[in-house]
């Protein structure tokens, strides 16, 4: 599947290859039986001509070779190549479009054209079962997201599951990919990969083409939990731990499992718990959140709110004061994120807004 899975510079190549054959071909043809046919026949005669033995029509001869054995040996040779020549570069044509190969080539070039107008997207490296888990739930909420991934039966997977999803196929520890898949513009990175040497490259070289983004990583080793966030990332996700949790509340809480995996599960509303940063220029700074009112403004729960980076106020009263920096933590579904978030950016207490059904 990688050696089929061509960019479309080499589907370019290839096809340019071929129509230079061609056209050398027949500009040959034509010098040829201008000669030939000497000053009494024209070069339209020989262009004629020369059409007439490529596509192998039998029509009449503008140009008559009967009576001239060169002559007839050059048409000997030219139909044999040109037939030949002709033959290749249709037989490449039809492979592309039978293959799939041409429609892939320009598949990709539209996904990268879209990967590069891509701004504040994330990026998810690595397209194993964590890794499309990541970009299912990335793609349900409605973020921009671009997947990197080596294997092109995933790949495969992906497209086909996905078409929209841009993909970029190639080895995320190498810089050159990861700046492909716009990691200098990226507002975070997702590294799912079950080796910790491959996590641990990704890391260092995202924070050094992007100081900004936010890094997430796989830790498949706990040993390597402090070194990655040495190496800089943000987050480290240990599947083993996260897993013994997991089976611990299913044991100790379940109903609270059931009601988070449904809330999951919900494919008509998508309800998840957000955060919600305050601007620094919003319009609700200094109100209360009382004056905010997120359920019935933006059909938003208010479940708690972030002070500081270690301080969170749970279930917070209505005279709690909003103030630019605080994060808000909701659940909602992503329409009303997006309500929230204009709201808080552009709302004005005094005039109020839309409530959202």
């Amino acid at each position: 599947m990688a050696e089929r899975s061509i960019t479309l510079r080499h589907l370019q190549e290839r096809l340019a290859f071929a129509a230079l054959l061609v056209l050398v071909t027949f500009v040959s043809g034509v010098l040829g039986y201008h000669v030939i046919g000497g000053d009494q026949h024209t070069w339209m005669d020989a262009t004629y001509m020369t059409a007439n033995v490529l596509t192998t029509a039998g029509f009449r001869e503008a140009i008559d070779v009967s009576e001239s054995n060169s002559g007839m040996l050059f048409t000997v040779v030219l139909l044999i190549f040109g037939a030949g020549t002709v033959v290749y570069a249709t037989s490449i044509i039809t492979a592309f479009v039978v293959e799939g190969d041409l429609t892939q080539g320009f598949r990709r070039h539209r996904m990268r054209r879209a990967i590069r107008d891509m701004k504040g997207h994330h990026i998810v490296c690595g397209a194993g079962a964590t890794g499309h888990a990541v970009l299912r739930e990335l793609v349900k909420t409605e973020r921009s997201v671009v997947a990197v991934e080596l294997d092109g039966q995933r790949v495969k997977a992906l497209e086909q599951e996905m078409p929209e999803l841009p993909v970029v196929q190639g080895d995320f520890t190498d810089d050159q990919v990861l700046l492909e898949a716009g990691i200098a513009r990226a507002s975070g990175i997702v590294i799912c990969t079950a080796q910790d040497k491959d996590s641990l490259v990704t890391t260092i070289t995202a924070r050094q083409l992007n100081p900004s983004v936010r890094i997430i990583a796989r830790a498949a080793n706990e040993r390597s939990l402090a070194r990655l966030r040495q190496a800089g990332a943000d987050g480290v996700v240990s599947p083993a731990l996260i897993g013994g949790m997991r089976m611990a509340s299913e044991l100790v809480r379940p109903s609270v499992v059931s009601f988070l995996d449904m809330m999951l599960r919900d494919t008509h509303r998508n309800l998840r718990i957000e955060e919600v940063p305050v601007p620094a220029q919003s319009a609700f700074a200094g109100r209360s959140v009382g004056e905010l009112d997120p359920h019935v403004r933006a059909n938003c729960l208010l479940l708690a709110v972030r002070t500081s980076p270690s301080e969170y106020s749970y279930n917070p009263p209505d005279s709690t004061i909003i103030a630019p920096g605080m994060v808000l933590i909701v659940m909602g579904d992503p329409e009303g994120m997006r309500s929230l978030a204009r709201l808080l950016a552009e709302g004005t207490p005094a005039l109020g807004v839309a409530v959202v059904s």
